[in-house]
């Protein structure tokens, strides 16, 4: 699977799960002032302390065999400080899938390795910036609007001719971002429009301004490029970022993703109805929570009843006014667009 949100290695990994008695009830650490990420559910007696990759495994298919739960693999990954990509895993790697029993040295040794907490000066997060929500309207100077390869898809170092509305606006080596408009963004809740979802889809640099269009090269492909998407001035494509104090307590929801699907995890992108006009700044974390029960439809009712669960944690690495984008750091259990989002002062 493609996980292009990462440039390099997340330079410090986020927080390592600790199996809590023989229950298969798990921790994910740190545990904050909200309380700790927990999964419960019975763990079969079968299940080995470690396992050797074969070829063709994935951590989605070892959870399905050992624990009947795929979706299990988050907790497992965090089991694995050594796996930097849970999409790359190879034949021969051993991979832990439950924390050594008993209470004895080697039990606590074990647990001393995979459990540790990353302090805010210590963490860096590399990673593009592949997508965001825009509350108004892009600016489009024009469209890549032809090439001469006989392909559909566009590539890194692939020729392009761009119209623009003024080809004497630009300049040889000048370079543009290339963007997609995917959807208006519906708050889960309320309804309200919050902008509309862009993906940005790679950088070209021009070469020669001919009559009509404007000769020029793909120098980057974020994702497949096709003739017709628009382009703009050059957007700030690296985000280098490091946690940073919450300043204040702030309250929120997952209202999309740069990926629409179901289920979200580790290192996926989302966005969230908070931002920079609310007092959010690019490093802060949220807390994601969530309540209900994970297998049963409930009521409003009875959902309303039950408590608020910490189920993973979000970094932010860009904010418009009114909305922020942020990566999953780490999850329990995977994350859906609706789930709660909590930034809490002093963390």
């Amino acid at each position: 699977m493609r996980r292009f949100a990462l440039l390099g290695a997340v330079l410090a990994c986020a927080a390592m799960a600790v199996a809590q008695g023989q229950t298969g009830t798990y921790q994910v650490g740190p545990v904050g002032p909200l309380g700790a990420i927990t999964v419960s559910g019975d763990r079969p007696a079968q299940v080995p302390e470690e396992y050797i990759v074969d070829e063709g495994d994935t951590l989605w298919e070892i959870c399905d065999e050992y624990f009947g739960e795929p979706w299990r693999w988050p907790t497992v990954w965090a089991l694995n400080p050594h796996i930097t990509n849970p999409h790359w895993i190879y034949p021969g790697d051993v991979i832990r899938l439950r924390a050594p029993s008993g209470s004895g040295p080697a039990a606590a040794s074990a647990i001393d390795r995979i459990s540790y907490t990353i302090g805010t000066e210590s963490a860096a997060q590399v990673s593009l910036n592949e997508g965001f929500i825009a509350e108004k309207q892009m600016d489009r100077l024009g469209y890549v609007s032809f090439a001469p390869t006989s392909r559909e898809y566009l590539a890194e170092g692939d020729l392009v001719y761009l119209e623009v509305k003024d080809l004497g606006d630009l300049r040889v080596s000048q370079r543009l971002s290339v963007f997609e408009v995917l959807n208006d963004v519906k708050h889960p809740e309320t309804g309200e429009i919050l902008g509309r979802k862009v993906r940005v889809k790679g950088v070209v640099e021009v070469e020669s301004v001919e009559e009509n269009v404007a000769r020029s090269r793909v120098i980057r492909s974020f994702t497949e490029m096709k003739r017709g998407l628009p382009v703009t001035e050059l957007l700030d494509h690296y985000h280098v970022v490091s946690p940073r104090l919450n300043l204040i307590d702030l309250r929120g929801t997952v209202v999309d993703a740069l990926l629409r699907r179901a289920e979200l995890g580790q290192f996926d992108v989302v966005f969230l109805d908070q931002g920079a006009k609310d007092g959010v700044q690019i490093g802060n974390r949220f807390f994601v929570m969530r309540r209900g029960d994970g297998y049963l439809e409930l009521t409003r009712e009875t959902d309303e009843k039950l408590p608020w669960e910490q189920i993973g944690e979000a970094l932010v690495v860009e904010t418009q006014d009114r909305s922020a984008t942020a990566i999953i750091t780490r999850s329990a259990i995977e994350v859906r667009i609706g789930d709660r989002v909590v930034m809490q002062r002093h963390y």
